[in-house]
Protein backbone atom coordinates (compact mmCIF):
# COMPACT_ATOMS: atom_id res chain seq x y z
CA UNK A 1 0.00 0.00 0.00
CA UNK A 2 1.23 3.78 -0.63
CA UNK A 3 2.05 5.87 2.63
CA UNK A 4 2.73 9.48 2.06
CA UNK A 5 4.33 11.01 5.20
CA UNK A 6 3.63 14.80 6.82
CA UNK A 7 6.99 15.67 4.55
CA UNK A 8 5.96 13.69 1.31
CA UNK A 9 2.86 15.72 1.66
CA UNK A 10 3.85 18.57 2.21
CA UNK A 11 6.51 18.35 -0.77
CA UNK A 12 3.42 16.79 -2.67
CA UNK A 13 1.40 20.05 -2.19
CA UNK A 14 3.91 22.81 -2.86
CA UNK A 15 4.50 20.65 -5.85
CA UNK A 16 1.02 20.42 -7.14
CA UNK A 17 0.39 24.34 -6.32
CA UNK A 18 3.61 25.44 -7.99
CA UNK A 19 2.30 23.45 -11.24
CA UNK A 20 -1.35 23.95 -10.70
CA UNK A 21 -0.82 27.99 -10.25
CA UNK A 22 1.20 27.77 -13.84
CA UNK A 23 -1.22 25.18 -15.64
CA UNK A 24 -4.67 25.68 -14.36
CA UNK A 25 -5.34 29.03 -13.25
CA UNK A 26 -5.33 32.40 -15.38
CA UNK A 27 -3.51 34.64 -12.96
CA UNK A 28 -3.61 37.77 -14.61
CA UNK A 29 -7.46 37.55 -15.09
CA UNK A 30 -8.63 35.69 -12.19
CA UNK A 31 -9.69 37.08 -8.80
CA UNK A 32 -8.65 35.71 -5.39
CA UNK A 33 -12.03 34.00 -4.90
CA UNK A 34 -11.84 32.25 -8.60
CA UNK A 35 -8.16 31.14 -7.98
CA UNK A 36 -8.82 29.09 -5.14
CA UNK A 37 -12.09 27.63 -6.10
CA UNK A 38 -9.94 26.68 -9.23
CA UNK A 39 -7.13 25.55 -7.14
CA UNK A 40 -9.32 23.73 -4.57
CA UNK A 41 -11.88 21.90 -7.50
CA UNK A 42 -8.38 20.51 -9.61
CA UNK A 43 -7.08 19.41 -6.13
CA UNK A 44 -10.12 17.26 -5.52
CA UNK A 45 -10.28 15.60 -8.96
CA UNK A 46 -6.59 14.82 -8.89
CA UNK A 47 -6.60 13.81 -5.06
CA UNK A 48 -9.51 11.46 -5.96
CA UNK A 49 -7.65 9.66 -9.11
CA UNK A 50 -4.46 9.58 -7.29
CA UNK A 51 -6.53 7.58 -4.61
CA UNK A 52 -7.65 5.36 -7.39
CA UNK A 53 -4.55 5.11 -8.89
CA UNK A 54 -2.79 4.42 -5.12
CA UNK A 55 -5.70 1.61 -4.88
CA UNK A 56 -4.67 -0.19 -8.36
CA UNK A 57 -0.88 0.17 -7.51
CA UNK A 58 -1.89 -1.88 -4.22
CA UNK A 59 -3.82 -5.05 -6.42
CA UNK A 60 -1.07 -4.72 -8.65
CA UNK A 61 2.01 -5.64 -6.94
CA UNK A 62 4.13 -6.13 -9.98
CA UNK A 63 3.77 -2.27 -10.59
CA UNK A 64 6.88 -0.27 -9.94
CA UNK A 65 6.67 0.71 -6.16
CA UNK A 66 7.92 4.33 -7.18
CA UNK A 67 4.98 5.00 -8.68
CA UNK A 68 3.95 8.32 -7.36
CA UNK A 69 0.13 8.60 -8.00
CA UNK A 70 -0.47 11.84 -6.92
CA UNK A 71 1.89 13.08 -9.66
CA UNK A 72 0.56 10.86 -12.47
CA UNK A 73 -2.71 11.99 -11.02
CA UNK A 74 -1.56 15.68 -12.11
CA UNK A 75 -0.16 14.74 -15.22
CA UNK A 76 -2.96 13.42 -16.32
CA UNK A 77 -5.40 16.05 -15.11
CA UNK A 78 -3.57 18.72 -17.33
CA UNK A 79 -3.40 16.77 -19.89
CA UNK A 80 -7.01 16.40 -20.30
CA UNK A 81 -9.31 18.15 -21.46
CA UNK A 82 -10.84 18.56 -18.28
CA UNK A 83 -8.67 21.40 -16.50
CA UNK A 84 -9.67 23.98 -19.40
CA UNK A 85 -13.36 23.07 -18.56
CA UNK A 86 -13.09 23.20 -14.85
CA UNK A 87 -11.64 26.77 -15.27
CA UNK A 88 -14.16 27.97 -17.79
CA UNK A 89 -17.10 26.16 -15.54
CA UNK A 90 -15.52 28.13 -12.49
CA UNK A 91 -15.34 31.63 -14.16
CA UNK A 92 -18.57 32.06 -15.20
CA UNK A 93 -20.46 31.28 -11.99
CA UNK A 94 -17.42 33.30 -9.77
CA UNK A 95 -17.76 36.36 -11.68
CA UNK A 96 -21.52 36.91 -11.78
CA UNK A 97 -21.52 35.97 -7.85
CA UNK A 98 -18.53 38.47 -6.99
CA UNK A 99 -19.98 41.14 -9.58
CA UNK A 100 -23.11 41.26 -7.95
CA UNK A 101 -21.92 40.78 -4.17
CA UNK A 102 -21.17 44.00 -3.60
CA UNK A 103 -25.10 44.96 -3.59
CA UNK A 104 -26.00 42.05 -1.51
CA UNK A 105 -26.02 42.64 2.77
CA UNK A 106 -23.73 40.21 4.01
CA UNK A 107 -25.98 37.24 6.43
CA UNK A 108 -29.23 38.23 4.04
CA UNK A 109 -31.69 36.18 2.72
CA UNK A 110 -30.17 36.96 -0.85
CA UNK A 111 -26.78 36.80 0.16
CA UNK A 112 -27.00 33.10 1.20
CA UNK A 113 -29.10 32.11 -1.93
CA UNK A 114 -26.57 33.16 -3.81
CA UNK A 115 -23.69 31.37 -1.89
CA UNK A 116 -25.34 28.66 -2.01
CA UNK A 117 -26.03 28.17 -5.34
CA UNK A 118 -22.15 28.87 -5.96
CA UNK A 119 -21.03 26.40 -4.02
CA UNK A 120 -23.42 23.85 -5.86
CA UNK A 121 -22.37 25.01 -8.78
CA UNK A 122 -18.68 24.28 -7.89
CA UNK A 123 -19.71 20.91 -6.46
CA UNK A 124 -21.45 20.08 -9.78
CA UNK A 125 -18.65 21.06 -11.75
CA UNK A 126 -16.10 18.73 -9.92
CA UNK A 127 -18.32 15.62 -9.95
CA UNK A 128 -18.73 16.66 -14.03
CA UNK A 129 -15.09 16.59 -14.32
CA UNK A 130 -13.12 14.24 -12.69
CA UNK A 131 -10.89 11.91 -14.34
CA UNK A 132 -11.62 8.36 -15.43
CA UNK A 133 -11.54 5.89 -12.75
CA UNK A 134 -8.61 3.52 -13.69
CA UNK A 135 -9.03 -0.13 -13.78
CA UNK A 136 -8.45 -1.87 -10.45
Amino acid sequence: MVHITILGMSHCSQFIHKILISKVCQPSKSSSLEKIMQLGSAAIIIFEHAFYLSEQQHYRVEQEPSVRPVRVALEQYIASPNAAAVREALSSAVRPYEAGSSRWIAGSAKHSQKKEDLIETITQVILQHRLPRPNV
